[in-house]
């Protein structure tokens, strides 16, 4: 059994490979990628799967495939295959395609957020308090799985952002690599880059921001914006691990306004994102000044 690896905003995935049985080279049809869960607290709980089969046209061999896609990331098996797998990745075809995807994910979310919060009313406080909680940590989940999705989908879409990418994270500079080795890990250079971009921790925000400046010139906000958000995050941060109490063990109470209010800061954070996108592919010239990043 083979297992590779794909970006969770690709909208189909094409596998390649030889038969063991007769040594025929097979191609899959383009098989479409689940759609992650956005409303899940952690990756394993946002993913869904799809099941595949697939018949060596020489042969008649059966490959039985299985898609897994999370918020952080795609992964997938198939059966008798050992090595020499190829993924090809196929993508929205323009940024619009990209901001119906957004608009699914995240607008949605928060949408479906508030909505949450006019039917839960009837509930007796306790349990009221309780889903505040858990609708403000999925608010600052969803934010976390946009920064993830829209760079790997900017870092990959072209060779100069790969390479401003490649040539300025930090974890790389220090690789030794042998010259016999250069052009394995140029077949594999796009997987690497979509593996480190998915490890990134992404409620880091001001390394986040640097990345996106150095790589994208696209600045995510003023200061006290980040640092905001930085706040909020924390409060997340107690929710999901904490049972909701913050270090000196109070619980945070947070009410329906506070949830709103989150909502309506992430959409203008991720808006302004957008914005800066809109206006660099009007005036590609005029961007950011590129950083080193680390």
């Amino acid at each position: 059994m083979a297992s590779f690896e794909f970006n969770p905003i690709a909208d189909f995935v094409v596998l390649r490979f030889k038969c063991p049985e007769c040594g025929h080279d097979n191609e899959t049809d383009a098989l479409y990628v689940p759609m992650p869960d956005f409303t899940a607290e952690n990756h394993s709980d946002s993913c869904n799967s799809e099941d595949y089969e697939h018949e060596c046209p020489n042969c008649g061999h059966l490959f039985e495939i299985t898609l897994n896609n999370g918020i952080y990331g795609g992964d997938g098996e198939i059966t008798d295959v050992e090595d020499g797998l190829s993924v090809e990745e196929e993508f929205p075809d323009n940024e619009d395609d990209y901001e119906e995807y957004k608009s699914t994910f995240f607008d949605e979310h928060v949408k479906d957020t508030i909505e949450v919060l006019d039917k839960i009313d009837v509930l007796d406080e306790r349990s009221r308090k309780l889903l505040y909680r858990t609708l403000y940590a999925n608010v600052i989940s969803s934010m976390e799985a946009y920064l993830s999705d829209r760079l790997i989908q900017k870092v990959m879409s072209s060779e100069d952002t790969k390479r401003k990418f490649v040539e300025g994270f930090k974890d790389y500079k220090d690789e030794k690599i042998a010259v016999s080795d250069i052009f394995k890990h140029l077949e594999n250079i796009d997987s690497r880059i979509i593996k480190t971009l998915r490890e990134i921790i992404y409620h880091n925000l001001p390394r986040v921001k640097n990345i996106y400046n150095s790589v994208l010139g696209i600045n995510l906000g003023e200061k006290i914006v980040i640092s905001d958000l930085m706040k909020c995050i924390g409060i997340r941060h107690d929710i999901v691990h904490r049972n909701g109490k913050d270090k000196e063990g109070n619980l945070q109470d947070i009410s329906k306004e506070d949830v709103l209010e989150l909502a309506e800061k992430v959409s203008k954070f991720i808006g302004n994102i957008e914005y800066e996108f809109m206006f660099q592919d009007i005036n590609p010239d005029e961007s950011e000044i590129e950083l080193p990043f680390e």
